[in-house]
């Protein structure tokens, strides 16, 4: 095979790009992945960014990919991927109050009981309920095609509960659903931080079955990170593509998508060099930067451009300040319970229960939010691999602007430090021991570094395209350029601007094999996805 011409070209090294590659090399078609950076897995990364062996996910921090087809389809445990489960996985810490959310359903539900027994009923029901859910309607809709919003919804009133799943996915917004189900301020905020992790505004009506999902896993899914760091991932399944013939290119930004007569018939790198490719081209970065500067405006109809151009991206962003420490964090609540020092997230302070939506409309006027609370992860403590013995990886998490209404972006660059120093203050409240002499290294990390490592993450937005219901389903991105096929013959979608959207998922990238084989006839190795055989949560 000419190393200059293939079957089938993926855009980006992420990993639903490799993904794609992997299912498609499986299959016998000679693909090539083309990555700009030096290293594969796109937001699948672990670095080492202030002290060395202290390791941190800098974007994707917990994964689903147990929770999917891809981890049982491509055996990644052949290629040294394998999942820990912490048992206290999601902690809520105030002064006076704390709430363990466990991996085990039961646990969780005599956490609860501690301080209510309606909310202890209430998210049995709920997380039972959502667990069926998720498994007969919320799985299947992520890993596989979209359908026309019509169709959806017959489809799902015909089945067993699927008409209470369809009322609960259009007509409540997370905030409105949090205040009818829980009494106590602890199972809100719970249910609303989960929310948020989704990138979703908590106030906006509906609950999407994208985001549904996301909050159906730590209601009543198993939570997991990826051992060794979550590059380790990435990297697994690049050892697929390789090993069934596929190619990967680092180092090799692409300038132009190829496209004559309407079709795309290859790439042009950065560096001037042209690969072919015979079949099909898929683009895993966002449609900006995919349609606008790589097929070119001369190319699209004026309308695509004008759909692309109008794209929204999340006015929600995170600033993360990453932490190489002599010892772990130790709450002064765990006095009531040795646990509470044992978690893998934690949600910090957020007293009041205004709080929350307050941060939420502060970052929306392009504000740094007060801080009254924030988002914590410790990783060492489950993953020793991740830090030097005796030491401990954490990172601390805010929602943020990318624009700052004083000074815009560019403003970043000066009040990062600062930012970082109150937010170290306000989790030393909760956290005495987090002293200067406990900081062996600190990394603060702006939505525009995130834009910056990433550009496919436009305003820092992980998801390539703001979750809103408008831009997800049969929307995603946009009406009329669904199901991974695009106005380019011969071009597809296989990255997180696709249905279902970002995160640790990979559903865009395996939905993406099967439309491409399903249009160019290559033979699918792999079963049909069905949840209740290979999840088991």
């Amino acid at each position: 095979m000419s190393n200059t011409r293939f079957d089938g070209i993926i855009i980006g090294g992420g990993h639903n790009g490799l993904i794609t590659a992997a299912y498609l090399a499986k299959a016998g078609v000679k693909v090539a992945v083309f990555e700009s950076k030096l290293t594969v897995g796109g937001g699948f990364a672990t670095e080492e960014l202030s002290v060395p062996g202290f390791k941190h996910n800098t974007h994707a921090i917990y994964t689903k990919l147990h929770e999917s087809p891809i981890h049982y389809d491509l055996q990644l445990d052949r290629y040294g991927v394998s999942y820990i489960y912490p048992q206290a996985r999601h902690i809520i810490v105030k002064h006076d109050s704390y709430f363990v959310q466990h991996q085990d359903l039961e646990a969780t539900i005599e956490s609860i009981s501690r301080f209510s027994k309606k909310d202890a009923a209430a998210y049995r029901k709920l997380a039972y309920q959502w667990k069926d859910w998720l498994l007969d309607f919320g799985l299947p809709e992520l890993y596989s095609a979209p359908k026309p919003p019509d169709q959806w919804e017959d489809d799902l009133k015909k089945m067993p509960s699927g008409a209470e799943y369809v009322r609960l996915v259009k007509d409540y917004s997370p905030l409105e659903f949090a205040m009818e189900t829980f009494e106590t301020a602890l199972c809100r905020d719970l249910f609303l931080r989960s929310t948020i992790m989704s990138e979703y505004e908590i106030t906006t009506k509906g609950i999407p079955p994208f985001v549904f999902c996301n909050v159906a896993c730590w209601l009543a899914g198993k939570t997991a990170i990826v051992r060794g760091g979550t590059r380790v991932a990435a990297e697994g399944i690049a050892r697929v593509v390789q090993e069934n013939g596929g190619q990967i290119f680092t180092g090799a930004p692409v300038q132009r998508i190829i496209v004559e007569n309407g079709t795309a018939k290859g790439i042009v790198l950065n560096d001037g060099r042209e690969f072919r490719a015979d079949h099909f081209v898929a683009s895993s970065i966002d449609p900006i930067h995919t349609f606008l500067y790589m097929v070119g405006d001369d190319k699209l109809p004026v309308e695509v451009q004008q759909k692309v151009a109008g794209l929204q991206f999340s006015e929600l962003a995170l600033f993360r300040v990453f932490l190489s420490l002599k010892e772990r964090p130790k709450f002064k609540i765990a006095e009531r319970d040795p646990m509470i020092n044992d978690g893998l997230r934690y949600g910090i302070g957020f007293e009041r229960d205004e709080d929350t939506p307050r941060m939420g409309e502060q970052v929306r006027a392009g504000r740094i939010p007060d801080i009254t609370g924030l988002a914590a992860g410790i990783f060492s403590t489950h993953d020793p691999s991740q830090a030097p013995p005796g030491g401990c990886t954490a990172s601390l998490s805010l929602l943020a602007p990318f624009e700052l209404a004083d000074g815009g972006a560019a403003r970043w660059v000066d009040v990062a430090n600062d930012l970082a120093d109150k937010m170290m203050d306000k989790f030393r409240e909760y956290a005495p021991n987090m002293t200067d002499d406990n900081v062996l290294g600190r990394f603060a990390y702006t939505p525009v570094d995130i834009e910056t490592y990433l550009p496919s993450m436009i305003q820092g937005d992980i998801c390539h395209g703001k979750i809103t219901p408008e831009q997800l389903g049969f929307n995603r991105p946009f009406a009329g350029m669904s199901k991974y096929r695009t106005i380019i013959d011969k071009l597809y979608l296989c990255g997180a601007s696709a249905h279902p959207g970002g995160f640790a998922i990979g559903a865009p990238g395996y939905n993406a094999a099967n439309a491409i084989a399903d249009d160019l006839g290559y033979m699918k190795w792999w079963p049909a996805f069905e949840p209740r055989k290979v999840v088991y949560i």
